[in-house]
């Protein structure tokens, strides 16, 4: 099944699995790329060189999937929570939606994929070494091979959001106790390690082929993007470990669904909200701040409580004992946009989704502008 996000591929170990459409730009970059290669290294290709790095491009694919899922089993593995796996023309990338719990963990679960590909391509290796294989089982095995031992290698690299960079974070925080400093340690090092792979491109004289020179750029890229998210991603886990239900709650005030606006009560707290409740005493929603103000504004007074009402997903209550990042885990898990306070008894108080938005972006804008 195909959508805007690309091709489904089903579920592998209940990890739903998509080829996102940019992977097939990388594979038209690698036949044309690498085909040249191969037509080179084996003469006796001739145009089937081609066919080759098609061959390759597909199996680079069943590597990247290979060390993603490597990455999502560990995980489901420590229990945590795995959304996705999605292959890119960056490669691919696993989605846990509850964060990385815990130092020792973390360095685990990034560690995972890198070694997978890295155990599989020994095997080829050894195999081509001491198995008598020759045509084109040995260069299928050879791509296999090369395609597993480079994304292995690749991952290893000292940058986020590489497996290495996560690595670095993983381990500075468990010496320090500080996710923080992991996280500029690691953003330091993908600077230099982006740095280190153009000044390579220059020094080895690897710039005279443009393949070499576009797959340079594009990883020192990635990892320079990466190392710059990584300080953003500072300022947002900041922002975050300040919220908490307590903090954003909003108060409620019940009036009837058939209650006209004319009859509203005057809110006790500038921060309180019309819940909107039946003949039982049971919510119904919340009256819009909004659609009141404009029926106030035209002078609609007899305008009832439910014309003005938006929906609170009431069988969904959030705790109201919920902080920092275990907050905005529960609420990205939960249908709707507004929810009840677990306390809720028919005059308790509700959380809106847009609270907790706007409370990480002025957390984020203090600490941008001290």
């Amino acid at each position: 099944m195909t959508s805007a996000d690309g091709l489904s591929l089903g579920r592998i170990a209940g990890i739903p699995v998509r080829l996102s459409r940019s992977w097939f730009l990388l594979t038209l970059l690698i036949v044309f790329g690498y085909g040249s290669f191969l037509s080179s290294r084996f003469p006796w290709l001739g145009p089937g060189a081609y066919g080759a790095a098609l061959v390759f491009a597909v199996l680079l694919a069943v590597s990247v999937l290979i060390h993603e899922l490597s990455h999502g089993l560990s995980a489901k593995a420590f229990g945590w929570s795995v959304a996705g796996i999605n292959l890119t023309l960056m490669g691919g990338h696993t989605t846990f939606p509850s964060g990385r719990a815990s130092a020792g963990r973390s360095a685990l679960v990034s560690l995972a994929g890198p070694v997978s590909n890295l155990v599989l391509a020994a095997i080829g290796w050894a195999v081509l070494a001491w198995a008598d294989v020759g045509g084109w089982p040995a260069l299928v095995l050879y791509l296999l091979t090369t395609s597993n031992g480079f994304v292995g290698i690749f991952n290893l690299l000292p940058g986020i959001p590489l497996d290495g960079g996560y690595v670095v974070e993983a381990l500075v925080w468990k010496v320090t106790g500080s996710r923080d400093a992991g996280t500029r340690a690691a953003a330091v090092l993908g600077f230099v390690a982006s740095a280190g792979l153009l000044v390579w491109l220059v020094a080895s004289g690897a710039w005279h082929s443009l393949g070499m020179i576009v797959l340079t750029v594009m990883v020192a890229f990635i990892i320079l993007s990466g190392s710059l998210q990584a300080y953003r991603n500072i300022a947002m886990r900041k922002a975050v470990g300040t919220l908490s239900v307590a903090g954003l709650a909003r108060p409620t005030v019940p009036v009837d669904r058939m209650q006209p606006l004319s009859d509203f009560p005057s809110l006790p707290d500038p921060r309180a909200v019309f819940v909107v409740t039946g003949t039982d005493g049971k919510g119904l929603g919340v009256v819009d701040g909004q659609a009141m103000m404009a029926a106030d504004a035209a002078g609609d007074l007899s305008a009832t409580a439910e014309s003005l009402m938006v929906s609170v997903a009431w069988d969904n209550p959030v705790p109201g004992n919920l902080k920092g990042q275990a907050l905005v885990s529960q609420i990205a898990r939960l249908p709707g946009r507004i929810w009840p306070v677990a306390s809720w008894q028919g005059r308790g108080s509700v959380l809106f989704e847009t609270d907790v938005i706007d409370a990480v972006k002025r957390g984020q804008s203090d600490r941008n502008h001290p």
